[in-house]
């Protein structure tokens, strides 16, 4: 019976990390940085020029019993636009912005918001099974 518990449980903890990460998606959906050059290292770092963001999403594994849920990076990370008074733009004028879809992000927060009541749902009637039992009269 306490089993059902923790599963409930970990599925609240992997669908806390779902909404955080698309939280954080969205706070940055319009952030910019400087667009990588090939071989990882970013053009104009060292002038002080910032990182693109790296949007995240979240990858859910069984986990005897439960639920884990990682923090993923988004693939690819951004997307050039053309924005030459940006201080992060590079000689073309273009910069790196996160590859971030608010449709797909206000889905993923229903999702995850609808997940996490069902998870409450089950840690309720949990509680309210164990309180009968140990009220019953034998």
């Amino acid at each position: 019976m306490a089993a059902s518990i923790g599963i409930a449980l970990s599925g609240l903890t992997a669908q806390t990390r779902r909404l955080d990460a698309s939280a954080s998606n969205v706070a940055n959906v319009r952030s910019t940085g400087a667009v990588p050059v090939t071989g990882g290292t970013t053009d104009g770092l060292a002038e002080g020029k910032r990182a693109p963001y790296q949007p995240l999403a979240v990858a859910q594994t069984d986990a005897n019993p439960g639920t884990r849920a990682t923090f993923t990076p988004i693939t690819p990370a951004y997307l050039q636009e053309y924005a030459p008074d940006d201080s992060a733009a590079n000689g073309d004028g273009m910069v790196a912005a996160p590859n971030v879809d608010l449709a797909a992000e206000r889905v993923n927060q229903m999702a995850a918001s609808r997940a996490y009541g069902a998870n409450v749902a089950v840690v309720r009637t949990q509680d309210e099974m164990l309180t009968s039992l140990l009220d019953s009269k034998v």
